[in-house]
């Protein structure tokens, strides 16, 4: 049986990051809309979300290595990971999803739970086997502190990106960044080429731009 969850996770772009940094805050794909932010959700996840009612909400995984991250990994989109603490869960406002929304599941099958005793059963289910794809609800907005544990990035040169762009614009990253390849399914070599003209346009206008137009899903 797997262990009880110590940490949650996020997965997002690796181009998003610096907003994130910057903002110090994850918002569910309805706050970013309605705040006319420069952050696209992932266009096939955001129509069933949307459908399913649940685009409302931050979402957050129970393990590292998702399918999500599995397949854009796959795909060469670069990616970034963020921990979240336990304690996240204990909130009321905090609710279980049985499925991640690519499942192809009746819509019932997404109802957020809130219930204790529900998302107790659902973690002892989870541990056993069922549900693989759980994930954990935060409604409208999550700031990265205090449940934010750490950044983590797959690989040197995408922490030397990173860390180099948000140096020189000043943005004091409010959670630690790591390298930790171990938390991340295995991939294709990722190509920073447009990542890298995005921080040269950034520093040549010496502000944080909107976010390239880059694929990822």
């Amino acid at each position: 049986m797997k262990p009880v969850p110590t940490h949650f996770w996020h997965t997002l772009p690796l181009h998003y990051v610096p907003h994130l940094l910057a903002s110090g805050i994850l918002f569910s794909q309805d706050a970013l809309q309605a705040r006319g932010l420069p952050i696209r959700p992932r266009a096939t996840a955001a129509q069933r979300d949307r459908r399913l009612g649940v685009s409302r909400f931050v979402h957050l995984s129970f393990t590292a290595k998702t399918p999500l991250l599995a397949d854009k990994r796959i795909k060469g989109y670069p990616h970034a990971l963020i921990t979240f603490d336990a304690a996240l869960s204990a909130s009321e406002t905090a609710a279980y999803l049985p499925y991640n929304t690519k499942s192809w599941r009746h819509r019932d099958d997404f109802v957020p739970i809130y219930d204790r005793e529900a998302k107790a059963a659902l973690i002892q289910q989870w541990r056993g086997g069922r549900y693989p794809s759980a994930e954990l609800l935060i409604e409208t907005m999550l700031p990265l502190i205090p449940h934010g544990a750490a950044l983590h990035l797959a690989s040197e040169e995408e922490a030397a990106w990173l860390c180099g762009l948000i140096a020189f614009l000043g943005i004091k990253p409010p959670l630690p960044i790591c390298v930790s390849p171990e938390q991340f399914p295995p991939g294709l070599s990722l190509n920073l080429d447009a990542h890298n003209s995005y921080a040269e346009a950034c520093r040549a206008s010496g502000s944080l731009l909107p976010p390239p137009n880059v694929t990822f899903d």
